[in-house]
């Protein structure tokens, strides 16, 4: 990589990766906040909690493919200078995600002892969890419309308001959790109610100040309600090619984390409990470093909507460097320091215990699990090789990590440390086969060059 290439990568990733990174660990500073209070309400509310997010996970992930779809192709687009395509693009992230998140909606909100039925026969999680369940469905429409505007902003770097506006919700948030959850400043004690109330509104105060600042200070997305809808029919098509495999990845791999799920749940509550304190310092890691899988499908993206493939190339092996030399040095200071993140929570020994092996867990596979969301997320994506993506990723997950936990926790009977370790070896397969995509070079494709507007 030449000097003025090197600068010019190093500048991209401070404007870009860094409000990214800081949206994404606040964000997931919002997460271990409610763990945390909802935490001094005992191991149930936890579990609960944890079940709760992981049925979020469900549509989350899907909305996540979409907005991926509308990301790769507004960075092609960016790079062309093309706002008229971004706007049609945003228009067909709405409509898909509109129909998806409202049909949830009703699902989970209807039916949210149902949805917990499929993680736990716990009487006492069922008759509690249900409450925070039924909330939390009605956040999934606010939040889909953050996730669209979100991934226009992103895709043509206008990525500060996303990281203002997460701070001020993450604070917002906070306060509710306060005076909701424990009853103070005369507000009524709800416990796990509150704590559900408290997130929605935040989810749903995001949602306006997004689409507000992005309307007041006309960026990119900001058009006529009647405008979204004029989606010409062969970029339509080609989006629909290009996202469905995402989606498709983004789906296969939260039902395998749902069958994790299902197999930690199923293997007690105490495992299902010290699994679930994990999460929120596995949110805050993977968010500290999500910047680089955004910075590096947006800035990519832009290489090759401009025709410029060697530079693109050149920025997908860098991005994966820096990954990979970052999360190394994360992962020995959360291994460091999980006796006292695990300390934080009101659990009994066998929890506390079982919680610190599963962070060390955790820190080994760190530098892989980032590598491969770089690779996957960010850069094949970005060329649209979304299709290959698709087929690495089900293949490691359904043919090495759910057979393995079945296996070694229900045949084997092995604790939950271990079961989680096993299946944290099928990232590894997938880092082999992601590096050899990467340097086959046959993810790199301009997709905008014959449906620019």
């Amino acid at each position: 990589m030449s000097d003025e290439l090197k600068k010019d990568f190093y500048k991209n990733v401070y404007k870009i990766a860094l409000p990214v990174t800081l949206q994404s660990l606040i964000m997931s500073l919002l997460t271990l906040t409610d763990q945390l209070m909802v935490g001094q309400l005992g191991d149930v509310a936890i579990a609960s909690v944890g079940m709760a997010t992981k049925i979020y996970g469900v549509i989350s992930v899907v909305l996540a493919g979409l907005a991926a779809g509308v990301s790769i192709y507004a960075a092609q687009f960016w790079g062309k200078q093309d706002r008229k395509s971004i706007s049609q693009l945003l228009g067909i992230g709405l409509i898909a995600g509109f129909a998806l998140s409202f049909l949830f909606t009703l699902l989970v909100f209807f039916e949210p002892q149902l949805c917990l039925g499929l993680f736990t026969t716990d009487e006492r999680i069922l008759g509690e969890g249900y409450i925070f369940l039924q909330i939390i469905s009605l956040s999934y429409v606010p939040t889909m419309f953050t996730m669209m505007y979100s991934a226009i902003l992103r895709s043509t770097t206008h990525v500060k308001l996303p990281m203002f506006v997460s701070l001020f919700t993450v604070m917002l948030n906070i306060v509710l959790n306060y005076m909701l959850i424990f009853g103070n400043w005369g507000f009524p004690e709800l416990g796990l109610k509150g704590a559900a109330i408290a997130t929605l509104t935040a989810r749903i105060v995001e949602c306006a100040l997004i689409i507000g600042a992005v309307y007041k200070f006309r960026l990119p997305g900001s058009v006529d309600f009647g405008s979204l809808f004029e989606v010409p029919k062969p970029l339509l098509q080609k989006f629909i090619r290009t996202t469905y495999p995402i989606i498709l990845t983004e789906f296969i791999w939260v039902m395998g984390e749902t069958a994790y799920a299902m197999i930690y749940s199923r293997m007690g509550t105490s495992e299902m409990t010290a699994m679930t304190i994990t999460f929120p310092l596995q949110g805050i890691c993977i968010g500290l470093l999500s910047g680089l899988a955004s910075a590096g499908g947006v800035m990519v993206g832009n290489k090759l909507g401009a025709g410029e493939e060697e530079p693109a190339l050149q920025y997908a092996k860098r991005f994966i460097a820096l990954g990979i030399s970052v999360s190394l040095a994360v992962g020995l200071v959360i291994a460091a320091a999980s006796p006292w993140y695990v300390s934080f929570f009101n659990i009994s020994g066998e929890v506390h215990r079982l919680g610190i092996y599963l962070v060390w867990v955790f820190a080994a596979f760190l530098w892989v699990k980032v590598g491969n969301m770089i690779m996957a997320g960010g850069i094949l994506n970005s060329g649209g090789d979304s299709k290959f993506v698709f087929a690495m990723e089900s293949a490691a997950t359904w043919l090495i990590g759910v057979p393995s936990g079945l296996l070694l926790s229900f045949v084997f009977k092995q604790p939950v440390y271990l079961v989680y370790l096993v299946l944290s070896l099928e990232e590894v397969v997938r880092f082999g086969i992601g590096m050899w995509r990467i340097h086959s070079r046959k993810w790199i494709k301009n997709l905008v060059n014959d449906i620019a507007a």
